[in-house]
């Protein structure tokens, strides 16, 4: 206790000196308008599990209930050989750029539900298959990936794993440390009672306010659907249930971005299954003897060129020269000194120039921006990352805005524009109304070990252990982080090694000074894995150089300069998958 006790004063005083945090404590408290009881959780991913326990710990709350789209636990890490349809590209650059994820359908009355038989029509069954498949959401995982951080590191505070795991797991490994937590929480799927806990197969189309009879907000609806086969062929099913809080972890994959280049739309109206994005790709072998471009510089990028790299006749990996950006967690040389010596670096793709009628997308001409022409290409495979998107939160987006757009009143109703999350006191509480709270959508974190302490942040507060400063300081704290992080724009959620650390503190120390001041249980300092990480760095810098004649054009220097730059290696292994 004394232990923790000082970790805490020392943890004030140093967070007393960083701009722009302030301990909430020491300023005029939000107050909730209606108790807190019944709390939705949007998400089975490691951030919902993390929230889940840090709400389930606490005596406070009559229900706590997990909202999952999939059929089991885990997110991002549920791998399966399924694969998501491809997303129109034209949507991007228009106002229903979210709709590239899903639309919400809404029936005209509650409950509902509808039976679809499979005829002997073929056809039927096949759009009833893709229906259900587009439901659950498989992805962005392929057959080979492994962990791109240490186990060490990636791992639950609290729930270790296995002794002898390797550093660099595979996905299946990853998906089921995730399960046997599940398991532990006593949520899987399978596990008893799991209709009080949580609801599997389960995609929530609506989000909105519930107010009482004198117009006042009194918390949430939320309307869900189920869409799974049976014994009869296809049901679908919608309800709604009533939550006073709901706790936005569904992650940060959601919408693949796909950049609309000149000329690109065409070619994907045409040969829609040889342009994919990297949520799409599986195996290897789907280009086994073919010519290839990736486009991007960053993990998945990287990742699938050297998983194509023993398939492919030939591998081209697209980067723009200017794709470098300072501010991210993760140095793009990171990814590329991993790419096999037979890996073609090119330029940025400026065009694609018209097809003719001709039955094979390899007679297409690509353009670079440098001028150079490039043909026989018979696969694209785009690693451009993703778009933030929330479709059951359909009036918190604004494609429309731009920059640094000033808040007109305390009445704000936009989260995200796609590039980027706002309006979060701490990247986590709406400030808006805080009975609506978000987590794991920084980029950057640890989110195996960042989550638990959002996670209880989220449920501290939301039981009266800890509060919230007044919605003006909200603001206020809000508007200087944008200064600080350069404003609303895309990267605005990245957070690099320094700013993740103050972030934990922040947390320890305000969560540690609410629950001396009302009681509770202290919290522990982030899990020392320095030396796990020293070694994990150097592993993964020996024997790997720069060949600026063979696959990066854009190399000014070679890595072995780097190698004892412990600094910049440890900020280049932040979770960026």
């Amino acid at each position: 206790m004394l232990r923790e006790l000082c970790a805490l004063g020392l943890l004030a005083i140093s967070v007393a000196e960083q701009v722009p945090f302030e301990s909430p404590q020491n300023s005029d408290r939000y107050e909730f308008k209606w108790p807190i009881k019944d709390v939705a959780i949007i998400g089975a991913g490691v951030s919902g599990l993390l929230a889940y326990r840090a709400l389930a710990e606490k005596d406070h709350f009559s229900k706590i209930k997990i909202f999952e789209r999939d059929d089991a636990p885990g997110g991002n890490w549920h791998y399966s050989d399924e694969t998501p349809q491809s997303i129109p590209i034209e949507l991007g650059d228009t106002p229903e750029w979210w709709k590239g994820d899903f639309v919400p359908h809404l029936p005209e009355h509650y409950p509902f539900r509808k039976q679809y038989r499979v005829s002997s029509n073929e056809t039927s069954k096949e759009e009833l298959e893709k229906a259900r498949i587009s439901h659950r959401q498989p992805k962005p995982l392929w057959k080979t990936l492994r962990a791109n951080t240490p186990a060490p590191q990636q791992q639950v505070p609290g729930y270790e794993w296995p002794k002898g795991v390797e550093w660099a797991s595979h996905h299946s490994k990853v998906q089921r440390y995730l399960r046997s937590f599940a398991s532990w929480l006593g949520i899987n799927n399978g596990d008893d009672e799991l209709d009080e806990r949580v609801s599997y197969n389960t995609r929530v189309e609506l989000v909105e306010k519930r107010f009482d009879e004198n117009g006042k907000q009194q918390g949430w609806i939320l309307t869900l659907r189920k869409f799974v086969r049976n014994d009869e062929g296809y049901e679908e099913s919608y309800w709604q249930e009533y939550f006073d809080a709901v706790v936005v972890a569904a992650g940060r994959f959601n919408i693949p971005h796909i950049p609309p280049i000149e000329g690109l739309v065409d070619w994907q109206k045409r040969f829609p299954e040889r342009i994919i994005h990297s949520r799409q790709y599986r195996f290897g072998g789907s280009v086994e003897g073919k010519n290839v471009i990736v486009v991007g510089a960053s993990a998945s990028a990287a990742g699938i060129s050297q998983d194509i790299n023993s398939f492919a006749k030939t591998s081209y990996l697209s980067i723009r020269e200017h794709s470098d950006d300072p501010r991210a967690p993760v140095r793009r040389d990171t990814h590329l000194n991993a790419l096999p010596r037979n890996t073609t670096i090119i330029g940025e793709i400026k065009k694609f120039h018209p097809l003719s009628d001709g039955p094979d997308i390899a007679e297409g001409r690509i353009e670079l921006l440098n001028g150079s022409i490039i043909t026989g290409i018979d696969h694209l495979i785009f690693g451009t990352g993703f778009r933030y998107s929330f479709p059951f939160l359909p009036q918190y987006h604004n494609s429309s805005v731009k920059g640094n757009a000033p808040v007109d009143s305390e009445e704000q109703p936009i989260v995200t524009d796609g590039s980027h999350v706002r309006s979060l006191y701490l990247d986590t509480f709406y400030i808006d109304q805080p009975t609506l709270a978000f987590q794991g959508q920084n980029v950057g974190i640890q989110t195996f070990v960042y989550g638990k302490y959002a996670g209880e942040a989220i449920a501290r507060v939301w039981a009266g252990q800890a509060h919230l400063p007044s919605k003006k300081d909200q603001w206020r704290h809000f508007w200087r982080t944008v200064e600080e992080r350069g404003g609303l724009k895309k990267g605005f959620q990245w957070l690099n090694n320094e700013l993740n650390s103050r972030y934990l503190n922040l947390f320890v120390a305000w969560l540690n000074a609410a629950a001396v001041e009302n009681g509770g249980k202290l919290l522990e300092l982030p899990p020392d894995v320095s030396e796990e990480m020293d070694l994990w760095m150097k592993a993964r810098a020996a024997g790997v150089s720069i060949d600026p004649d063979g696959r990066n054009d854009f190399a000014s220097r070679s890595l072995e300069t780097d190698v004892l730059d412990h600094h910049q290696w440890r900020k280049a292994v932040l979770d960026d998958w």
